[in-house]
């Protein structure tokens, strides 16, 4: 079968020839095709490209030049291949050319073969404590908004391979720079496998990685979530957890001002009462998608998962509060944004838990 690999390329004149000359040294025994979708270049990456293509005949140039956008030209990039099995990689050099035949070999017990930093035998070279605790961030963003991505361990390494009919006849339309999480979102698979690769540092060049990455990123994460109606089940998960609210306020109430019950006991009664009408509420409403037969089982995962909130809420105003100085008010809803996080991701995927995709090593 043909391979095309696809590079996008935005200010890359230093780092391409080298990757050409890596990629053919390494897959000199194989059918492949390599595509450079570069988006008008200042550095004139595309003219180097093409200067290339008179040597190497196994690579093609597209110059875009009135786009910037990594996503797109890689969805430009699928259109203009040939290949049977479909490659997105870098320029950069951080993703290792030699690592293709290796997911060559997982590609024909799977549909998709990521180049995995976070498995077993996958590294990062060198990054700083603060981007380590961003890209760890960034995952855990798409694991909430993104359901179908949850058993992969690196949904946003921007080296894998796919064969073509996953994205055959799937509306594509991503933004920014993380191409793979769309395909993992809307892709026509049934089993991902990951292969443990070094992600070197950038040699030659300048990182694109800035706060409009990110804020595309956000955005690109949004609009899945819209798109998978992910996000229509948080907002109900919070409308259910306001009316939690109103709940513990009555029946705290009624049992001590009314029945006279100790204000300290009503509250176990008040808190346990919101907790079972949250339950009931997100059964019928929020997952009746994903519910089973057993709601008792249900219902008491929901409780445990319920029951830490208060000490986690507390605990993370006091070290807002008192370590780092956060204004109290501030402090407490961070706490509340937090709790609301944990109690939506936990039970997601354990007490209305539903298996997504099929991931492995």
């Amino acid at each position: 079968m043909k391979l095309s690999i696809i590079v996008p390329t935005y200010n890359e004149r230093e780092n391409l020839p080298i990757l050409v000359k890596e990629l053919k040294n390494n897959l000199d025994d194989i059918d492949f095709e390599l595509i450079i979708v570069d988006d008008n270049s200042p550095d004139g990456t595309w003219k180097i490209a093409e200067e290339l293509a008179h040597d190497y005949k196994f690579l093609k140039v597209i110059r875009r030049e009135n786009e910037r956008d990594l996503a797109t030209a890689v969805l430009e990039g699928f259109k203009n291949s040939n290949g049977d099995i479909l490659v997105v990689m870098d320029a950069d050099l951080q993703h290792p050319p030699e690592k293709i035949l290796d997911m060559l070999k997982k590609i024909n017990g799977a549909d998709i073969v990521i180049g995995s930093r976070y498995i077993e035998g996958g590294e990062i070279e060198d990054w700083s404590i603060i981007r380590r605790i961003y890209s760890k961030f960034a995952k855990i963003l798409a694991y909430i908004f993104v359901p179908k991505c949850r058993k992969v361990k690196d949904p946003l390494s921007g080296f894998f391979m796919l064969k073509r009919e996953v994205i055959e006849n799937t509306n594509l339309n991503p933004i920014g720079y993380k191409i793979l999480l769309e395909i993992l979102a809307k892709g026509n698979y049934r089993k991902v496998l990951e292969e443990p690769i070094k992600f070197c540092n950038r040699k030659r060049g300048k990182s694109s990685l800035n706060i409009g990455v990110q804020s595309k990123y956000i955005k690109h994460l949004l609009k899945l979530s819209w798109e998978l109606k992910e996000f229509h089940r948080i907002i109900k998960f919070g409308i259910v957890g306001l009316s939690g609210i109103f709940v513990n306020l009555f029946v705290l109430w009624f049992l001590t001002s009314f029945i006279g019950i100790y204000y300290l006991y009503s509250a176990i009664f008040s808190i346990e009462a919101s907790i079972i009408s949250n339950f009931l509420l997100n059964d019928l409403w929020t997952f009746r998608d994903r519910r089973d037969r057993n709601w008792i089982r249900r219902l008491i995962k929901f409780n445990i998962i319920s029951l830490p909130a208060f000490p986690m809420q507390i605990s993370v105003m006091g070290i807002l509060k008192e370590i780092f100085g956060v204004y109290y008010l501030m402090a407490a809803f961070i706490g509340i944004i937090i709790v609301f996080i944990w109690n939506f991701v936990a039970n997601t995927l354990w007490t209305w838990k539903k298996i997504e995709c099929s991931a492995t090593q």
